[in-house]
């Protein structure tokens, strides 16, 4: 596509830094393993390149080895900062994050304790990738860090803190972590204290930026479908002509003590759930003894075998287990805890989270444990190895700890640790004397844990041997027509609609998306809590095999299961596998969509887990004003409609009441393929698939008739809701525009590149522009498009984010930012790079395998192809600006549009 004028003089200087530098040798690579190829610059910089042809995408990924464990006294928060003016201004662009957003690249930032880093993700495109790759090398050196740049974005940083304060268990989290670190930087929050990051000094930080933010201290890692070899000589062009710093990093050197009694932290707030969280000292990611830990968040934290699930879950004694290891660079926390209701007895769960994580000298980890863990974590291993951009990321963390193959060294040691390896570590480490709960007993004796200290890298790896490189798949060519040329597309004697697409994919994987469809508006009518819990359901139990033993079955398969369902009659089932385990993941899919069984004990405890949600969701602003906006505009059906919205508490109650039998009894009646779409994408033998399909689906069908629910548009319009929460630092406003239009309705086409502009183009969007970059009032503000395929019901949401006191000011932008639109429309420069953008962002969601099955189930149902999608592109492509703009005036009318705000709005308003 041709580049607007406007990026000409951009795109003839970028040679200029080239001719700047000599023409560089071709570079050898320092070191290769599984299909990651490692090269070095003369100015320091690590280049990895990791080329998968299987998927039209490319992620580019630049990790810097700093982080909060980098600040001084003082500094805290800096490197967040910095990643937030990584979006601002540099040498070369007036707003980063916003020429980003015009190329419609998936992108982001992320600071943790060890490192930051920058990602982006895009087509596949010589020069998309060149255009990364500058710049990114012109960030690397050449932000401004300007005053201007951090006052318009110090609001939006204090909006992201708030909205962590918003969330109690967060927060109880990051107040252990203090507490169970004496001198180490780890024991600080990443996001940082709030005076620093306020009265932070722009030369400060401009001298952190400039120490760290140098090729040495860098890895740049490019992910995907590209050329390697013209890829590293752009590399080494564009990022060879940065100097070597002549600056020597500091080594951080603080060790933390051994810890010699418990700790105790309390946390008071209001929330709707309650938790207990227990931190132990543990060594870090390089250490040979980490695989333990790991072993142990799964013995001890999974759902549903692990220990804390079955001792404090299913009793009903807890919401919910979690765990998570530290995989830091630094001696880092275990840490284990339970999810509480308001109702649920706190001192009872910390004394049984307690007793069971510290009894393994009595009750150490099995080898049936193990082997669960070491299942789960290939598993897991083998989907993110798919990923290019998940891989990216994970590699950032083993960058920070020292070396990128300590990923492939972790995953080693957890194949091969042992019962008795594992034990004797964890008996060393989750010690009460090593424990944050935080009670302080004076001991007879210490009982202290061993010394935590930093290991090189090269210690680590000494060991190491990489494993052969993933299995490449095919180039396939992503198109729509494409597409529809490689479907087979039939119909089995029940009625189920199949659709069949096999290709050639990284790892062998395969996807499917299973649609189902049943009842009607008559036999649905008071069975909203069974209709809505019944996909979860499923899982919790078959007629052969437990819920633990279904979950492992998955695991072992290497698969991924995911069900659900909605009061309207629509099943959602998702199915991840790979060629040589599909035909049994398929065989023990159908089972659980068959044969459930619904056992009391886990209907029981999936009830108190929804309960629980729903007490936290009552309590958080953005779930309670989108849940009354949804209610309002439902109101007009009875209680009994499957399509009415009751209140949290009237949803409470319909689950506390629900039962087993009820379930069973609304599986019988209601569940059923005849009426639904089948689809495979991926790495699989149709032939050997298509029997099997028959066999296991095809006498699949529902007593109950089946028609599906009409959702007309609700004759609702001007509404402005208000709820106030209490102590909560973050506020939440939705709004919702209703519009008698469907998808093929002849203005749907201009209304998407409407909304687009309006709020879905990322930091180029007009309300984020308007209240992130100008006005500095919101961390996150956007627009979207839902229209339906059936009724002419379509949905123009907005949403912001922002701090109670500063209502006043988001609720006056707002209005005044849509009544600009619809008076002033948008301009020629926002429809091109809207058309651009959404090209981009069509053609990189169809490299998502997940993602098309589950479109191409959609199509079934609404007998479409992947031709509807490429003609309403089309139609899209050729709009002009004066038929956009019509369409924005005939459609949006901002006095129509229903708000629905929720925050702690007794605060004193900011001045407008």
């Amino acid at each position: 596509m041709r580049l607007l004028p406007r990026h000409a003089a951009l795109l003839l200087a970028l040679p200029l830094l080239a001719a700047a530098a000599p023409t560089a040798a071709p570079l050898a690579p320092v070191r290769e393993a599984e299909g990651v190829r490692e090269y070095r610059l003369p100015n320091g910089l690590q280049v990895l390149l990791i080329p998968d042809a299987t998927k039209p995408t490319v992620t580019v990924n630049v990790t810097y080895r700093v982080g909060s464990r980098h600040e001084g006294n003082g500094e805290t928060g800096m490197a967040h900062l910095l990643e937030h003016l990584m979006f601002k201004t540099t040498q070369r662009f007036a707003n980063v994050g916003a020429e980003l957003s015009k190329r419609g690249m998936q992108f982001n930032g992320t600071t943790n304790a060890d490192r930051t880093n920058y990602f982006e993700t895009f087509p596949a495109d010589p020069a998309q990738l060149g255009w990364a790759l500058a710049m990114e090398a012109d960030r690397m050196t050449g932000a401004k860090v300007l005053r201007s740049d951090l006052d318009t974005e110090m609001t939006v940083v204090r909006n992201e803190m708030e909205a962590g304060e918003n969330n109690a268990l967060n927060i109880l989290v990051q107040r252990t972590q203090a507490a169970a670190y004496q001198w180490h930087p780890y024991g600080r929050s990443t996001i940082g204290a709030r005076s620093d990051v306020e009265h932070v000094a722009i030369p400060s930080l401009q001298a952190f930026y400039k120490r760290n933010y140098q090729p040495d201290n860098a890895t740049l890692v490019v992910a995907g479908a590209f050329d390697p070899q013209r890829t590293l000589a752009e590399v080494q062009r564009l990022f060879g002509a940065l100097p070597r710093p002549t600056r020597v990093l500091p080594p951080t050197y603080t060790v933390e003590p051994v810890q010699e009694g418990e700790r105790l932290v309390t946390l008071r707030r209001p929330s709707g759930m309650q938790g207990v969280l227990a931190s132990y000292h543990v060594p870090p990611l390089a250490s040979p003894d980490f695989a333990a830990f790991e072993v142990a968040v799964t013995a001890l934290a999974d759902t549903p075998s692990g220990r804390l699930h079955k001792r404090a879950v299913e009793p009903g004694l807890a919401a919910q287990a979690f765990g998570w290891p530290g995989r830091n660079t630094e001696p880092g926390l275990l840490n284990l805890g339970l999810v509480l209701k308001s109702d649920n007895d706190v001192d009872r769960a910390q004394q049984l989270l307690v007793d069971t994580v510290e009894s393994l000298a009595k009750e150490p980890i099995t080898a049936e444990e193990l082997q669960r863990a070491q299942a789960q974590w290939a598993k897991n291993f083998d989907e993110l190895m798919a990923n290019p951009q998940n891989l990216c990321v994970a590699l950032s963390e083993a960058i920070a700890a020292g070396d990128w193959r300590l990923l492939f060294q972790l995953r080693n040691r957890v194949e091969s640790t042992t019962v008795d390896g594992v034990n004797t570590t964890l008996r060393q480490w989750l010690l009460p004397s090593n424990r944050t709960l935080g009670r302080l007993y004076a001991t007879a004796a210490p009982e202290r844990s061993p010394l935590a200290l930093p290991i090189a890298a090269a210690d680590a790896l000494k060991d190491f041997v990489p494993k052969a490189a993933l299995a490449a798949g095919e180039a396939f060519d992503t198109s729509p027509a494409n597409f529809d040329r490689r479907t087979e597309r039939y119909q089995l004697a029940n009625g189920l609609r199949v659709a069949l697409v096999p290709k050639r994919s990284r790892g062998e994987t395969v996807e499917l998306a299973l649609n189902l469809h049943y009842g009607n508006v008559d036999s649905l009518r008071g069975k909203r809590p069974e209709a809505a819990l019944v996909g979860e359901a499923l899982a919790l139990g078959s007629r052969q095999h437990t819920r633990a033993q279904i979950a492992d079955g998955f695991d072992k398969l290497k698969t991924r299961f995911s069900a659900g369902s909605s009061p309207t009659g629509d099943a959602h089932v998702s199915l991840s596998s790979h060629r040589p385990q599909l035909q049994q993941a398929l065989a023990l899919m159908a089972e659980v969509l068959r044969e459930p069984s619904f056992p009391a004990a886990e209907v029981e405890q999936a009830v108190r887990q929804q309960v629980a949600r729903i007490e936290e969701a009552a309590q958080q602003p953005q779930a309670v004003a989108s849940h009354a906006l949804e209610q309002a505009l439902s109101a007009a059906y009875p209680a009994d409609d499957p399509r009415h919205r009751g209140s949290f508490a009237e949803g409470i109650a319909a689950l506390k009441a629900l039962t087993p039998e009820r379930l069973q009894a609304f599986h019988r009646e209601f569940w059923g393929a005849a009426h639904g779409e089948l689809v495979l994408v991926g790495d699989f033998d149709a032939a050997e698939v298509k029997p099997q399909i028959e066999r296991l689906f095809g006498g699949l069908s529902a007593a109950q008739a089946y028609v599906r629910v009409p959702q007309p548009l609700p004759a609702v319009q001007g509404l402005k809701l208000s709820e106030t929460l209490k102590d909560k630092a973050n506020a939440m406003v939705f709004g919702a525009l209703l519009l008698p239009v469907n998808d093929d309705h002849p203005d749907y086409a201009a209304l998407r590149i409407a909304a687009h502009v309006l709020g879905a183009s990322g930091f180029d969007s007009r309300l984020l522009t308007r209240l992130r970059q100008k006005e500095g009032v919101s961390y996150g503000a956007g627009a979207w498009l839902n229209a339906s395929s059936f009724e002419p019901n379509a949905r123009l949401g907005m949403a912001a984010i922002f701090a109670p006191e500063n209502r006043g000011r988001v609720e006056a932008a707002l209005n005044d930012e849509l009544a600009r639109f619809v008076r002033e429309g948008i301009t020629q420069a926002e429809l091109d790079t809207a058309k651009r953008a959404m090209k981009a962002q069509s053609d990189t969601w169809r490299s998502d395998d997940g993602a098309v099955a589950g479109a191409i189930a959609g199509h079934l149902e609404r007998a479409r192809q992947f031709k509807w999608n490429a003609e309403l592109d089309a139609r899209g492509e050729a709009l002009t600006l004066a038929e956009v703009n019509a369409a924005i005036k005939r459609w949006i009318d901002p006095t129509k549009a229903n708000w629905s705000w929720a925050g702690d709005f007794d605060k004193p308003q900011a001045a407008k």
